[in-house]
């Protein structure tokens, strides 16, 4: 059979993507940040009323990371990022897209995207932002991995960044102890064939919108209008919704997308879920019929970092050397939107 032309190869590559394909694309540079403040258990029992005990029994959670006043989330993004790149052996000026997922944005407009491009050099990139809340960067990896290694986006940066203290009411036992700060991000660029993502999964269910939400600051409920009400302004969350969703959401979206790319769970070599609960992350690997050594976990040092969780759980991951290349690796998170899915790839 004759080698297709270099012109016929691009031409297929061009197809693929279009009818639905994943481009050979792969991470090859991971970074992440969290902020020097560490605040525990015990800080927020003299602030509100729980324990220790409660918030572990409960959550698994031990302490978390807290931004100084003057961090924004992209501030957090950037040094993520500019880890990536550096991994990835790239400088600001080779990124040609910036996929950026947070629910803690700098400001209502303009972009977080845009701004950390800025921050950070990225002069040639593309830049927009996600928001599907916890599952945000679940849903920035898909989006990146089909403009990632084509002809027109060489590399694309995709960063998971929040800020949640700023959002939250402090006053709130239920919701403050669960929530840190952090950044995680990874380059996607072209790999070799059997490696980089084989697909994803998502899915939404917008009826569950106000499980998780802040009511007021959009145009619904502007702040200082006539409805509405004090608190209104921070992340609210119907804990007892969320755990029913969480629990059903988090295997359905794994064995979603081994059965869209026909793999089995008992090829996956590690399970890197969102970190919001280590009790729904028990819940889940027990649905999936899987140990918990075949996932992991870092939500008892940084809490529930939202869209930024999985990135830094992978980055750690990679860095205690549960991931090697050829593993089948699958990212899986759930948030508000109601808003679920899954990734899964082969590590280059």
């Amino acid at each position: 059979m004759c080698a297709l032309s270099t012109t016929s190869a691009a031409r297929v590559k061009v197809l693929n993507s279009r009818s639905g394909m994943m481009p050979p694309a792969g991470i090859v540079g991971l970074g992440s940040h969290v902020p020097s403040k560490v605040m525990t258990n015990e800080d927020w029992a003299g602030l509100v009323e729980t324990s220790d005990e409660w918030i572990t029994t409960k959550t698994g959670i031990k302490e978390r990371r807290i931004a100084d006043p003057d961090v924004c989330t992209s501030d957090l993004a950037v040094i993520a990022s500019q880890q990536a790149i550096e991994e990835a052996g790239l400088s600001p000026d080779d990124i040609d897209m910036l996929i950026l997922a947070t629910s803690s944005p700098d400001v209502p407009l303009s972009s977080t995207a845009g701004i950390t491009q800025h921050k950070l050099g990225c002069k040639n990139a593309a830049a927009f932002d996600i928001n599907a809340v916890c599952a945000g960067w679940v849903h920035a990896l898909d989006v990146g991995s089909r403009y990632a290694g084509t002809r027109d986006y060489s590399n694309v940066l995709v960063v998971g960044s929040e800020v949640y203290s700023r959002i939250l009411n402090w006053d709130d036992r239920g919701t403050c102890v669960l929530f840190g700060d952090g950044a995680g991000a990874a380059v996607l660029s072209e790999v070799g064939d059997g490696r980089g993502m084989l697909g994803s999964w998502m899915m939404s269910d917008g009826s569950g919108s106000e499980v998780i939400e802040i009511p007021a600051g959009g145009v619904r409920t502007p702040i200082l209008s006539s409805g509405f009400d004090e608190g209104d302004q921070y992340f609210q969350m119907d804990g007892r919704a969320v755990w029913r969703f969480a629990i059903e959401a988090f295997p359905q979206a794994v064995r979603g997308v081994l059965e869209r790319i026909g793999r089995d769970l008992s090829e996956v070599d590690l399970i890197i879920p969102h970190q919001a609960n280590l009790r729904i992350v028990e819940a889940g690997m027990e649905n999936l019929g899987l140990p918990m050594d075949k996932t992991f976990t870092n939500l008892q040092r940084y809490g529930n970092t939202a869209g930024a969780s999985v990135p830094i759980a992978l980055r750690e991951a990679v860095d205690e050397g549960l991931v090697n290349s050829g593993d089948l690796i699958v990212t899986a998170a759930f948030g508000g939107g109601l808003a679920w899915g899954a990734n899964a790839f082969v590590w280059t």
